[in-house]
């Protein structure tokens, strides 16, 4: 069985389509944020902004499962030196030099301060064991393993209103199903589906959503995301079409491919850059305003084109001393793992003994 893999031609097509997601994201974050009451129209939008865009992190790990995580201790300390340093220097701008904050900054991923980047790691390094077990199971049995999974993680949060991880979807268990569901997918999905039925697909899984928790939320008078929370059945089918429908969109551009590599750049600096930039613009006030939506639109754009400038910024100067700390890291890393394996075999023939 062979899997498939990422090319060295990346697909701008599914870069685009990462590039849509963390927009989809940093505008639900903007919209859940917001600490004014909204507009009948508002609060419809937030929902609908809720029921499309939430479709953001499957979709993230969903393309990591289809094209296959390759593991590398060198692209986890390399992407792990990018988030402590605009960890540090954001809350070093917005919170000064608080001291608990600040050891926070400088353990992002040990101490989930960006809860996707800690699930994300976790999965970089379990992928190997996934992609193993995957090359091993027939296609009956990993089937089988997808229907219990997507049973008690997805199907029965969705209809039986429990959440058996109490995530929401927003945990490792999620991440290690929805990254087998994209392995499934590239195994054994011919991918020759109609483009006109993925978008009807598409229409009619989000229509569902906004409806139903729009009924939600007229009835509750909150805003209610019961429908589109990760872990919802129709929000993973909906990312699943969603690949479909952008994996046959084969096309290169080179400056989408670079571009996109400053995503998860993005996602780090987001609040940050909201903090500061709410010190100048107050979405609030436009909670009535009929426009908010594409306000909002424009603030996240403008967000956006502000990490990317910070994250270009940084590889022209302190990412020129990167490849040192990461060789130097990494080697550190490999030698502490020897050690600790060395002391566990000790430990294993000192108390257990060998057969």
């Amino acid at each position: 069985m062979k899997l498939r893999h990422t090319s060295d031609e990346r697909n701008s097509a599914i870069e685009l389509l990462r590039l849509i997601c963390i927009f989809g994201i940093l505008m639900m974050h903007v919209f859940g944020d917001l600490q004014t009451p909204l507009s009948t129209f508002n609060t419809a939008a937030h929902v609908l902004v809720n029921s499309l865009f939430n479709t953001g992190v499957t979709c993230f790990i969903l393309i990591s499962g289809y094209f296959g995580i390759r593991f590398s201790v060198e692209k986890l300390v390399r992407l792990d030196l990018m988030i402590i340093f605009f960890s540090v220097t954001g809350t070093l701008a917005t919170e000064g030099f608080a001291v608990k904050a600040l050891m926070k900054a400088v353990l992002p991923v040990l101490t989930r301060q960006y809860w996707f980047i800690t699930c994300y790691f976790a999965l970089c390094i379990l992928a190997p064991f996934l992609n193993r077990a995957v090359e091993k199971m027939t296609k009956e049995w990993f089937g089988k393993l997808l229907f219990v999974l997507l049973f008690l993680f997805s199907l029965v949060p969705t209809f039986g209103l429990y959440d058996i991880m109490q995530d929401a979807g927003k945990g490792l268990v999620h991440f290690v199903m929805i990254y087998l569901l994209g392995r499934y997918l590239a195994l054994y999905e011919n991918n020759s589906h109609k483009t006109s039925r993925l978008l009807l697909g598409l229409f009619l899984c989000v229509g569902f959503i906004f409806a139903a928790d729009l009924t939600l939320t007229v009835r509750g008078q909150a805003i209610y995301n019961t429908c589109s929370r990760d872990c919802s059945l129709f929000i993973i089918f909906a990312s699943v079409l969603l690949l479909f429908l952008f994996q046959q969109m084969n096309f290169h551009c080179a400056a989408i491919n670079h571009i996109a590599g400053d995503v998860l750049a993005i996602y780090v600096l987001d609040r940050f850059i909201r903090t500061i930039l709410n010190r100048f613009v107050d979405l609030g006030a436009y909670g009535a305003h009929p426009a908010l939506l594409l306000f909002a639109a424009g603030y996240v754009l403008t967000v956006m084109a502000a990490a990317i400038l910070l994250n270009e910024l940084r590889k022209l100067t302190i990412g020129h001393i990167e490849p040192w700390l990461v060789k130097w890291i990494t080697l550190a890393i490999h030698k502490i793992g020897t050690i600790l394996l060395s002391l566990f075999q000790i430990i294993r023939r000192t108390f257990i003994g060998t057969e």
